[in-house]
């Protein structure tokens, strides 16, 4: 009997070793795929400008959305900082649920894509815009927005830039933080200033960037693991720029 228990014991460890393994390689393809599509894209649409890059004022790249949203007609802005993988055009579609996991070639993939939330106007002229990336392992999508938990980090990463077909912007980050999918950012009312005022005090990092009521914001989301249903946010402040 022991003897049987232990073979079927061997079978059940092979049968999570094999799964496992299984899952680490599809993962790793999938992430491959993603970060081939994503610099294809890099490679049609950016053109470095020969722009001070010390400046931040200064636009380090143009997009040409014409040749982007021939590849899919639902993306509307790209997002891009200095020294990290956060690079990626961001989409919108009728809801929340689409590019959770898909490519923004419609192919199914564990990374998804960045998005933008449906509510939102993809122009940027509401008071808070959202856009969603997965956490991933690798580090690709927004998984390195978690290292804005760290002042170092923060100190060396303050301005993303986030373009659109009709403009340009600095992203002037303000705070960052573990929160509540319920937390008032996520409801996209008119934010107060109360609202920004406890927003600002729970962030990780000190900044000298201040948020108004008049002011147009850019919150990025990915998910956390505090608690359930926990977030980590940054948000930044918007500041049109010209090239």
């Amino acid at each position: 009997m022991k003897k049987y228990i232990k073979i079927i014991l061997l079978l059940i460890f092979l049968v999570i070793f094999i799964f496992s393994g299984y899952k680490v390689i599809n993962y790793l393809i999938e992430a491959n795929k993603n970060k081939k599509l994503n610099n294809n894209l890099i490679e049609k649409a950016i053109t470095i400008l020969d722009n001070n890059q010390d400046d931040e004022n200064k636009i380090p790249f143009s997009v040409d959305f014409n040749t982007l949203q021939q590849e899919n007609k639902d993306i509307v802005g790209w997002i891009y900082s200095k020294d990290t993988p956060i690079n990626y055009p961001v989409v919108q579609s009728s809801n929340n649920e689409d590019y959770l996991r898909k490519l923004i070639t419609g192919e199914y993939n564990t990374a998804g894509s960045l998005f933008m939330d449906y509510r939102n106007n993809s122009d940027l002229s509401d008071q808070n815009t959202i856009i969603y990336g997965h956490n991933m392992k690798n580090a690709t999508m927004f998984g390195t927005l978690q290292n804005y938990r760290n002042q170092d980090y923060y100190d060396e990463h303050k301005i993303m830039y986030y373009f659109t077909p009709t403009g340009n912007y600095l992203v002037k980050i303000a705070t960052a933080y573990t929160a509540s999918v319920e937390s008032v950012l996520y409801k996209l009312t008119d934010l107060n200033q109360d609202n920004i005022n406890n927003i600002m005090k729970q962030s990780n990092f000190k900044s000298e960037v201040s948020i108004n009521e008049s002011d147009k914001i850019l919150t990025l989301s990915t998910c956390a693991y505090e608690y359930e249903d926990a977030r980590f946010i940054v948000v930044g402040v918007l500041q049109p720029l010209s090239e």
